[in-house]
C-alpha cells in the first residue's frame, strides 16, 4: 500500500467486512471441530479470502481479523477463539495478494505472488516443526497442491482477476480462495497442537482418540485429512460464487476492487 494512513472510505469498508464476519460467526452455527469438545470452524472462514480480493491483502486481513476479535471479546476472550482469529486474517493475506500484481514495501514493487507463496511455505515449514507434523509427513498434501498451484501460475492469477473476464475471474477466486483458505487451515492446526496441554485439555483429546479407536493425535490428523479436503473444497467453492457475485457487482457500479485496496 502505498498511503500509511486510512481513508474514511478504507475504514468504512474495514468496518463492513468485520461486521459481516461477527454476523456470519454468531448467527451460523459452523462446523463441529473434531479433538476440541465445544469448537466450531466459523463460517466466516469461506469469505474471508473474498475481504483480500475486494480492498487487498492488508485491509482485508485487518478486517476479518477484528470481527475474530469482536467475537472473541463477546465470548470471554478464550485462548483459542482469539488465537484462531489470526486464521481467517492470514486467508485473506494470501487471497488479496495472489490477485495483486505488486505491492510496494519500503518503496520498491513487490510481486504478490511471492508474499503469497512465502506465506504457504513458511506455514508448512511450520507444521513440520511440530511434533505432530514430524510423525504426520504426509498430512499438508493440500497446503503443498496451494503452494505449487502458486508456483506454477504466479502472476497469471492476478492477471484472470484483473481482466480474464467473468470466467476468468471465477478461475483467479477459486484459485486465490483455495490457497487462502489451506493457509487459514494449516494455521489453525499449529494452533491447536501448540494449545495441547496448555489451554486445550489432554483428557478430552485423549478421550477423543480413544472413542474413535486411534492411538495418537497424529492418527487423527490423518483421519481427519479427507475430511478436511472436502471442506476446503467446499468452502472455495462458497468464496467463489459470493466472491465473483459481489466483484461483479462493484466492477459494474465502478468500484472496482483493485482500486479500493
Amino acid at each position: 500500500m502505498q498511503k500509511t494512513s486510512l481513508s474514511a472510505r478504507q475504514v468504512s469498508l474495514v468496518a463492513v467486512f468485520a461486521a459481516l464476519s461477527v454476523a456470519v460467526i454468531i448467527f451460523l452455527p459452523g462446523i463441529p471441530m473434531i479433538g476440541l469438545p465445544g469448537a466450531r470452524i466459523t463460517l466466516d472462514a469461506s469469505i474471508a479470502p473474498v475481504y483480500g480480493l475486494v480492498i487487498g491483502p492488508y485491509l482485508g486481513a485487518l478486517a476479518a481479523l477484528l470481527g475474530g476479535i469482536i467475537v472473541a471479546g463477546y465470548k470471554g476472550w478464550p485462548v483459542f477463539a482469539v488465537l484462531t482469529s489470526f486464521s481467517p486474517a492470514i486467508s485473506a493475506w494470501v487471497a488479496g495478494m495472489l490477485t495483486r500484481k505488486s505491492v510496494r514495501v519500503a518503496g520498491r514493487e513487490v510481486k504478490g505472488w511471492i508474499f503469497a507463496a512465502s506465506t504457504v511455505f513458511i506455514l508448512i515449514a511450520g507444521w513440520y516443526v511440530t511434533w505432530v507434523g514430524q510423525r504426520a509427513p504426509l498430512y499438508p498434501v493440500i497446503h503443498w497442491t496451494g503452494l505449487a498451484v502458486i508456483l506454477a501460475l504466479r502472476g497469471k492469477i492476478s492477471t484472470l482477476y484483473e481482466s480474464g473476464g467473468k470466467r476468468g475471474l471465477s478461475l483467479a477466486i477459486f484459485l486465490s480462495s483455495y490457497c487462502g483458505l489451506i493457509s487459514d487451515h494449516m494455521l489453525g492446526n499449529i494452533i491447536f497442537i501448540s494449545g495441547l496441554g496448555w489451554f486445550i485439555p489432554l483428557e478430552a483429546v485423549g478421550g477423543i482418540l480413544a472413542s474413535m479407536g486411534l492411538p495418537d493425535v497424529p492418527a487423527l490428523f490423518m483421519f481427519m485429512l479427507p475430511i478436511s479436503t472436502v471442506e476446503r473444497i467446499v468452502m472455495t467453492v462458497i468464496a467463489m460464487i459470493f466472491g465473483t457475485g459481489l466483484i461483479l457487482v462493484l466492477r459494474s457500479s465502478r468500484l472496482k476492487p483493485d482500486l479500493v485496496c
